[in-house]
């Protein structure tokens, strides 16, 4: 076999495990399909071949494009078979061979598994149901369906709001309803559905710490639960021992002959009067809230300036911290949403007997890395499987990840390598990642890529 210094090719070697990072258009699916047929020649059981990708129809023209590129070579004459041979590094094998990969892929039993992510946990679930603690006969709940339940589920969080008027769903979902516009509330509920296991984790992790409320709060930097009200109010209470320097202050600003300056101490009267701390608030910082650069001209002394510098700093704290009580607010309020939709949404799918395409992923992750039965799960795959081809690598979420490195930790262990030759290929883009609402992060490639085995 020669050593081609195409890139392609070289990517391909059946006999290197290898990521490749590459922009769209470059031939990067194409690269893995000329990989497996690399494989096959090389002797790699169909069976033992897994092809991974992240949606039905990349699975589906990843399929169609691998069979018209074995079935080419089928009927194609000695002299076309040795050339095309020859283009992917492999002249020198045997014809009669190339030409019958297409049928042995088609006759395998089990044959190629080249499948979406939630295909391949779907069938591992199914293989192990009693391992991943799932009903032997469930049902994956399609796109339509999952739409339905969670149709139902935001509705029956709805009409408990509307039941218990006091409660705390009702008061957060009358908070939110109103800060929110309908886009961006309706979009809440999606994201509490594709992320409603990171959420349950978070509120499970918070129970040893005084539950989600308390640790929301502390997280923001506070002991308990603060009103923003009440923080201004507060504010504003002590500005009773700083009239007499705001005055004089204001004052100052209005003596220059600066425009500027007298337009400074006027606002400083101005807010004095309205007496909030909204209208104080606006003297020193502009309308999106950036401190203001100047307060004051050279004309104005420096103690002033200076006094003015330490209340803008004083009022900018207090703005930090209405800032941090508007985020614990909204997130114990989000929070308390999301768990009231989940317990909703899980009841719905257990009456149906159904998983959803986030319960395939998480089961499977669990089942390979958590549960006492991994072990026993990863000794009966182990054998299963020699080579894992992962296209479109950028959409890969962090437990998809995890999957993956549990699936192929045992190809570079002593035990692994010295029973057979495996390899893991990894494609993708940082710049296409369109998965990124499921929690993938395009950044992740070359570390997770590098760290899979």
């Amino acid at each position: 076999m020669s050593v081609s210094l195409e890139p392609q090719v070289r990517a391909s070697n059946p006999r290197a495990s290898a990521i490749v990072v590459a922009n769209a258009g470059s031939g990067k699916t194409s690269t893995l399909v000329k990989r497996v047929a690399r494989l096959l020649l090389d002797g790699a059981r169909p069976e033992a071949i897994l092809c991974v990708t992240f949606t039905k129809a990349g699975a589906a023209e990843m399929q169609r494009r691998l069979f018209q590129h074995l079935g080419a070579w089928a009927v194609m004459n000695d002299a076309d078979l040795e050339v095309a041979l020859a283009g992917i590094d492999e002249d020198g094998r045997p014809l009669s061979k190339a030409r019958a990969l297409f049928a042995h892929a088609l006759e395998t039993p089990g044959g190629l598994k080249i499948q979406t992510i939630h295909a391949f946990c779907e069938k591992l679930l199914r293989r192990f149901p009693l391992e991943a603690g799932v009903l032997p006969g469930f049902k994956v709940l399609e796109d339509a369906a999952a739409a339905e339940v969670s149709r139902r589920s935001g509705d029956k969080v709805a009409e408990r709001a509307m039941e218990n008027p006091e409660g705390a769903v009702a008061g957060a979902y009358g908070h939110l309803s109103v800060e929110l516009d309908w886009a961006a509330f309706n979009g809440m509920f999606a994201a509490f559905e594709t992320r409603r296991s990171a959420i349950a984790a978070y509120v499970e992790a918070c129970e040893p710490r005084g539950g989600y409320v308390a640790e929301t709060w502390r997280l923001c930097g506070f002991e308990e639960p603060a009103s923003r009200e009440e923080i201004e109010a507060e504010a504003m209470r002590r500005m009773r021992f700083r009239w007499a320097d705001w005055r004089r202050a204001a004052d100052a600003l209005a003596q220059s002959s600066a425009v500027t300056d007298q337009q400074f101490g006027a606002t400083m009267k101005a807010a004095e009067a309205a007496g909030s701390f909204v209208e104080v608030s606006r003297v020193f910082f502009t309308n999106d809230g950036s401190p203001r650069k100047r307060l004051g001209t050279k004309e104005v002394d420096k103690r002033t300036k200076d006094w003015l510098a330490d209340e803008q700093a004083r009022h900018g704290d207090t703005r930090a911290r209405l800032i941090a009580a508007k985020v614990g607010e909204d997130t114990v309020h989000a929070l308390t949403l999301a768990i009231a939709y989940a317990a909703y949404y899980e009841a719905e799918k257990a009456a149906r007997g159904a998983l959803d395409f986030s319960d395939l992923i998480t089961r499977t992750h669990r089942l390979l890395s958590a549960r006492a039965d991994a072990a026993w799960v990863l000794y009966k795959l182990d054998g299963g499987l020699e080579h894992i081809l992962l296209d479109e690598a950028q959409d890969t979420a962090p437990d998809q990840w995890d999957i993956l490195r549990s699936l192929s930790r045992e190809f570079f262990s002593d035990i692994g390598a010295g029973r057979t030759h495996r390899t893991i290929f990894v494609v993708g883009d940082r710049k296409q990642s369109i998965f990124s609402f499921q929690g993938a992060d395009p950044k992740r490639l070359g570390s997770e890529g590098q760290t899979i085995r």
